[in-house]
C-alpha cells in the first residue's frame, strides 16, 4: 500500500507539471500571434505639422481640392484695346496703321499710270508718308475704279531703312514699300503676285498692278531740280 501511495503522488505531480507546461506553451503561442498581427497606424493622433504635411494638403502629398472652385479671372478680349488702336478717315476704319519707322519721302517720287502704252495720269507721291490705294473714294489717295479692286486694296508706305555700307558705316534711307491689305484679287509687283500683309521694297521702274485691272503703275523718282 505504501508503494501505491508513492506512485499516486508521483503521477499527480507529473500531471500537474504537464498541465503547467501546457499553459506556458499556450501563453507563448498567444504572444506570438499578437506580434504577428498588423500593428495599428502609429501616426494616428499626430498633427500634420509633426508629419511634415502642409495645411490644405492630404496625406498622399497632393493638394486638397476645394469643394467650391473659386471663380477664375476672365482675360478674354473686351474689344476696348482693339478699338483704341483703330484709325479712322472720314468715319471709316482704316485697314492699315503706319509703323513707328514711317517717314516722309526725301525724293520726289512719282507714279506714271499707263493704259495700252499710253500715259493717262501722273501721280505725285512725295507729299505724305502713306498712300491708300482702292475703290473707296473717302479713303483712297490713289483711286482704282476697276470692279476687281477692293475698297482698301493696298498702301504705298514710306519707311526708314538702315543698312551697312562697304566701309562698315550705318546708312539710313527712306524707301517706298508696297503692302497688300488682304485684297480679294491681289496685288502684282512686276507681274508677280505678292503676299498679303507683307512689305515689299519698291525700286525705280517697278510696275504695280491691282486686281484684274490692265493699268500699269510705274514708279519713278524725279530729278532733284524737277517739280
Amino acid at each position: 500500500p505504501l508503494s501505491n501511495r508513492k506512485e499516486d503522488d508521483m503521477s499527480s505531480r507529473r500531471d500537474k507539471r504537464y498541465r503547467d507546461d501546457d499553459r506556458r506553451d499556450s501563453a507563448s503561442k498567444r504572444n506570438r500571434r499578437d506580434d504577428d498581427e498588423v500593428k495599428p497606424y502609429e501616426g494616428r493622433g499626430k498633427s500634420k505639422e509633426e508629419w511634415g504635411l502642409q495645411e490644405g494638403s492630404d496625406e498622399k502629398g497632393g493638394e486638397k481640392k476645394d469643394e467650391k472652385k473659386a471663380a477664375k479671372p476672365d482675360y478674354g478680349k473686351s474689344g476696348k484695346l482693339e478699338k483704341a488702336k483703330q484709325v479712322k478717315k472720314n468715319g471709316i476704319v482704316l485697314k492699315h496703321v503706319e509703323p513707328p519707322n514711317a517717314a516722309m519721302p526725301d525724293k520726289k517720287w512719282r507714279i506714271y499710270v499707263f493704259k495700252e502704252d499710253e500715259i493717262i495720269s501722273t501721280l505725285h507721291i512725295h507729299r505724305q508718308s502713306c498712300f491708300f490705294i482702292g475703290r473707296e473714294k473717302r479713303v483712297a489717295d490713289i483711286r482704282t475704279d476697276h470692279i476687281s479692286c477692293s475698297k482698301q486694296h493696298a498702301v504705298i508706305q514710306f519707311k526708314l531703312k538702315s543698312k551697312t555700307n562697304e566701309v562698315g558705316e550705318t546708312v539710313t534711307q527712306i524707301r517706298p514699300y508696297i503692302l497688300d491689305l488682304g485684297s480679294s484679287n491681289g496685288t502684282m509687283l512686276n507681274k508677280k503676285k505678292i503676299e498679303s500683309s507683307r512689305y515689299y521694297e519698291l525700286l525705280e521702274k517697278d510696275i504695280l498692278n491691282f486686281g484684274s485691272s490692265s493699268r500699269d503703275y510705274v514708279l519713278l523718282a524725279a530729278a532733284d531740280d524737277e517739280e
